[in-house]
């Protein structure tokens, strides 16, 4: 579904196994493999597989399995945040785990849109995206900072290396100063912090 999404997108998911058809499938997946396995029904089901997994859990494992491999150095990461905007209803469903599409601080000075906020964490030895999570779209810098702060302290600390975060000011704030002492981090410190924006 990645490759045929960086060539075909925006196509409904039965057109898929018109996109492989002529690709060189024993070399991208395995001998043996032909366009047809690539149906609408198999899919849906993978996509549900990957849901009920997690879809930020996934991607992180395939990136540190990828970046192991590759042996790329993991010692600085840098982490920011970015809004998209986005147009329509949003009704909200049943499904507890998505994010709200909700106005909020647009990045691109769209405050009349509706947005998500999508954090990104890659690595400085060729910016290979690590991490990436999904936010409400009124979620600001300094609450995505301060969990990841806190979630790579936890990490950082069973390292057999020193680690750090880059980020920009937003990572510095009095609610998480603590946290921040016992994590190797690079920011720029403002004299005086504000209170988030929503």
């Amino acid at each position: 579904m990645i490759v045929n999404g960086l060539g075909f997108a925006n196509r409904p998911l039965s057109l898929t196994p018109q996109f492989f058809a002529n690709k060189p499938l024993d070399l991208l997946f395995r001998p043996g493999v032909c366009a047809d396995l690539f149906n609408r029904f198999k899919l849906g089901r993978s996509l549900d597989d990957v849901s009920s997994y997690g879809c930020d859990l996934l991607f992180s494992e395939l990136a540190l399995a990828v970046c192991a491999q590759a042996g790329i150095d993991q010692r600085f990461n840098h982490l920011d945040t970015t809004s998209f905007s986005l147009t329509g209803e949003y009704i909200p469903d049943s499904d507890e785990h998505a994010i709200a599409i909700t106005h909020g601080y647009s990045k691109d000075h769209r405050p009349d849109l509706k947005q998500a906020v999508l954090e990104l964490m890659v690595s400085q030895d060729g910016g290979v995206p690590l991490l990436s999570k999904s936010w409400d779209g009124n979620t600001s810098d300094i609450e995505v900072f301060q969990e990841r702060a806190q979630a790579l302290m936890e990490t950082f600390k069973n390292s057999p290396s020193p680690r750090y975060l880059v980020a920009d000011c937003k990572l510095y704030h009095e609610d998480n100063a603590a946290n921040l002492q016992s994590l190797g981090f690079i920011t720029r410190i403002r004299r005086r912090s504000k209170s988030s924006r929503r």
